[in-house]
């Protein structure tokens, strides 16, 4: 459906004078712009950010965006933006940066992104944070977490009164995350389904201990 296509994706801060990378993946309805403000106040010394837009457009008229698409009642396309998204890391962002400088972040459907890339990116990353999102796959039978992201940072936020997507989603993906790896921390906020400040803090201070 999408052959030869590359993902958009805006940038704030001077790649040129960072030593890290921060990537955030929107939700469902989103687009490159959503997330702006957020990473623009976030102030991560240190770093620039991309903002990657997912690519499938939800309604004509709209600048509305989804990182998957109904194949078929209940079955959901995953091949092909996984693709896009892994061709998007390598050509946009590790030309530049090397992996373990590189996080990233997710909130609701991006979420989501950021549990696929835990369970299969191929370069160990700095960080990985998903937001008041979900995993796609619950299957005892399979690992949830890449050889190569044993060792990276993973924290799960998720906000108490959340009535979009359940907490007890992300309470599970801790508890199938963390009997593979040391390294998963599961930090509910106050508040319903959006970023909370006391995880914002959380996530700036492990990436800015990094580069003291």
């Amino acid at each position: 459906m999408l052959k030869n296509k590359e993902l958009k994706f805006e940038i704030i801060g001077d790649e040129t004078k960072s030593k890290a990378c921060l990537i955030f993946f929107h939700g469902w309805k989103g687009n490159s712009g959503s997330f702006k403000p957020f990473a623009e106040s976030l102030k991560v010394r240190n770093a620039v950010w991309y903002l990657p837009q997912a690519p499938y457009l939800i309604d004509s008229g709209t600048n509305s965006f989804s990182w998957t698409y109904e194949i078929s009642e209940g079955k959901y396309e995953r091949d092909e933006p996984v693709q896009l998204i892994f061709q998007f890391i390598e050509t946009q962002v590790l030309s530049k940066f090397d992996s373990q400088d590189v996080f990233l972040l997710g909130f609701s459907q991006g979420a989501l992104i950021c549990f696929e890339m835990i369970r299969i990116f191929n370069k160990p990353l700095g960080g990985i944070f998903p937001i008041g999102g979900f995993m796609s796959k619950k299957n005892k039978e399979i690992k949830y977490i890449h050889e190569n992201q044993i060792h990276t940072p993973i924290v799960i936020g998720h906000g108490r009164d959340d009535d979009v997507i359940s907490i007890e989603e992300s309470e599970l993906a801790y508890k199938l995350l963390s009997k593979e790896s040391d390294n998963v921390l599961f930090e509910p906020y106050a508040g319903g389904h959006k970023i909370g400040y006391s995880y914002i803090k959380k996530i700036r201070g492990i990436i800015e201990r990094k580069y003291q």
